[in-house]
């Protein structure tokens, strides 16, 4: 199945985005195509910056052990609650699409996701 992952990062940008990069290929290896990193502001406005990446993968997880996965991986990475509710991200991942559904839309909707994604589509071709 493939899906559309929105990858973001607010905190040791470079090096959480570069670590989770390096996750997903293990995962995923061949059957994942990256945008380049976009830095961003945040949207609801606050100081400081996000790095902000989609991804395309291929795989056999259902959606709800691939969410889970991703969940995970966040934990991983350093991602609790707590940080969260201060605005702290070392890593968030998101499904955008998974197959034909579409999730999110309202991310859809942001500049830097439609110039990614337009990049992600050149790449696929």
């Amino acid at each position: 199945m493939k899906a559309i992952i929105a990858i973001g990062t607010n905190l040791n940008q470079r090096d959480n985005a570069l670590s989770v990069r390096e996750y997903l290929g293990g995962m995923f290896g061949s059957d994942i195509v990256f945008t380049q990193f976009m830095k961003t502001k945040p949207v609801d406005g606050g100081d400081g910056y996000y790095i902000n990446a989609l991804a395309e993968i291929h795989t056999n997880m259902s959606y709800k052990d691939l969410k889970q996965w991703f969940k995970d991986l966040e934990q991983n990475c350093g991602r609790n609650q707590e940080d969260s509710g201060d605005g702290y991200i070392p890593v968030d991942i998101d499904i955008l699409q998974y197959g034909d559904k579409r999730f999110k839309e309202e991310d859809w909707c942001r500049d830097y996701v439609k110039a990614l994604w337009k990049e992600l589509r050149q790449k696929r071709k």
